[in-house]
């Protein structure tokens, strides 16, 4: 009997060395005991299969994710913002206007009283109007031409900051999915681990060679795995859904990677990225534009609470006049002058009560409160940067750590399994090792590939943080490896 079951473990070693997966079970095989599927092949079949690679992923993902598509509408818009913003500032405002009376088209009804018909035919004036053209008025105009200037910038950087960002994105997208084939692939190996321990003890049950107690723990073990694949299987797919929407692909698409994640050392100092953030990060970048555009808003408030003339020149207009009576063209500065003139004037108003205070003391001391909040959220925001880069930085320096102790764990926890296995194929241990073993190493495994994930996520949020695409001498478009190379 004992040569019986030396063999029947022999084959069915045998059997499980031959085969990554095991065979679906028919339905009639699915009972209480049965294998449990893990996706119907039927709806597997209607998938939308596609191979790719990280580049594959930036280069459609800048090109066709929505956000991106109105990200350029709105660069050129801010684009013709600035065009009417230089024009209206340094350029006469030249325009050309048709104004005509009402004249008659017909008549409806004829009426009793017709002391003052409408003319049949058109009256009214064709301009070409120069307007006025300010040359001097101490910066009043000039200060919010500026503050106009510089949120127009800012808007056009924030949309170079939004496509980075969403770069960024594509690639973590990428090798977070990545991560949850090999998260799946583990699971894979520790069910199949799992299965086979449990079929053997169902054969070895029946011989009464095994005890109810391991029987039952290998069953339980075995459903236990079986769940947490399906959990992985289950972060797969909702993954592959973000990449899909990412890159506008087809809904439900499932995809093929063809690259691994190649794991690199952060070699960049710390004060090294501080000072590129500090130069660099997009809320500090805000914060400073705020701060100009603070300090001119209290300039210009001083300058309107004071008697400063402004200093213009009438530049004119042609009118053309027609009418029934009417057919001449004139030029005119104003009403009885032609002359172009360069003209002081002085439009100065102090409140006593009301909105804006006392000589409008409220406004002007509401525009040096707004300065010194200004100053208050740069500070703010280059503190908080700092605080973050530091944060991110100690984590990746502590990922690159466990890194290096999950490389030399692993190995030992493998050659540790495979003697407990073999030991308890030949009832020199426990279940209840195996068992332990078997998570521990399943564990680690899972760690090693999630904390190389993690490693580059939190390289990569250490970039946006510092306002970069790239560190000086990495980039994250080459942290990448053929799928023959990854373990």
């Amino acid at each position: 009997m004992n040569g019986f079951i030396k063999l029947n473990v022999a084959m069915t070693i045998a059997f499980v060395s031959t085969t990554t997966s095991y065979a679906q079970p028919t339905p009639k095989e699915l009972h209480s005991e049965g294998y449990v599927q893990s996706l119907d092949q039927s709806a597997s079949s209607r998938l939308n299969t596609k191979a790719l690679h990280l580049n594959d992923v930036i280069e459609q993902g800048l090109r066709k994710n929505y956000d991106q598509q109105i990200r350029k509408y709105n660069d050129e818009i801010l684009d013709l913002k600035w065009d009417d913003t230089w024009e209206d500032f340094w350029l006469p405002k030249v325009n050309i206007s048709l104004i005509s009376d009402e004249h008659r088209l017909g008549t409806v009804k004829g009426g009793s009283n017709n002391s003052s018909p409408r003319n049949k035919r058109p009256d009214g004036a064709l301009s070409l109007n120069f307007g006025d053209y300010t040359l001097f008025n101490w910066g009043r105009d000039y200060l919010p031409y500026l503050n106009t200037k510089a949120d127009i910038k800012r808007s056009k950087e924030q949309i170079k900051e939004d496509s980075r960002e969403l770069k960024h994105d594509l690639i973590i997208a990428y090798f977070r999915l990545s991560f949850f084939n090999e998260q799946e692939r583990i699971k894979r190996d520790q069910l199949r681990h799992a299965s086979f321990i449990y079929r053997l003890n169902r054969e070895k049950i029946s011989l009464k060679k095994v005890s109810k107690q391991d029987y039952y723990l290998a069953r339980s073990e075995y459903l236990r795995a079986q769940n947490e694949f399906q959990e992985a299987k289950n972060a797969v797919q909702l993954q592959n859904e973000v990449v899909a929407n990412l890159i506008n692909d087809e809904v439900g698409t499932k995809y093929i990677l063809q690259d691994a994640l190649k794991y690199e050392l952060l070699t960049t100092p710390l004060d090294e990225i501080i000072r590129i953030a500090n130069a660099n990060n997009p809320d500090t970048l805000d914060a400073l534009k705020e701060v100009e555009n603070a300090k001119r808003s209290y300039e210009l408030a001083l300058k309107n609470n004071l008697p400063l003339p402004k200093i213009s020149m009438t530049l004119g207009a042609y009118d053309y006049r027609f009418g029934p009576n009417t057919n001449r063209t004139t030029f005119s500065t104003g009403e009885g002058n032609s002359n172009i003139d360069i003209v002081a004037s002085i439009n100065a108003t102090w409140s006593l009560t009301g909105s804006g205070g006392l000589l409008n003391s409220r406004r002007t001391k509401s525009s040096m409160l707004s300065k010194h909040l200004a100053f208050a959220k740069k500070a703010q925001a280059q503190r908080d940067s700092k605080a973050q880069i530091k944060s991110q930085y100690f984590t990746v320096k502590h990922l690159q750590n466990q890194i290096n102790i999950l490389d030399a764990r692993i190995p030992t926890l493998q050659k540790s399994f495979d003697t407990i296995l073999e030991n308890y194929m030949n009832k020199r241990t426990r279940y209840i090792d195996f068992k332990n073993t078997l998570i521990e190493l399943t564990d680690a495994q899972i760690l090693l590939e999630q904390s190389k994930f993690l490693h580059l996520l939190n390289k990569i949020e250490l970039a946006k943080v510092a306002g970069v695409e790239d560190f000086p001498g990495q980039n994250f478009e080459n942290l990448k490896q053929s799928k023959k190379g990854s373990k």
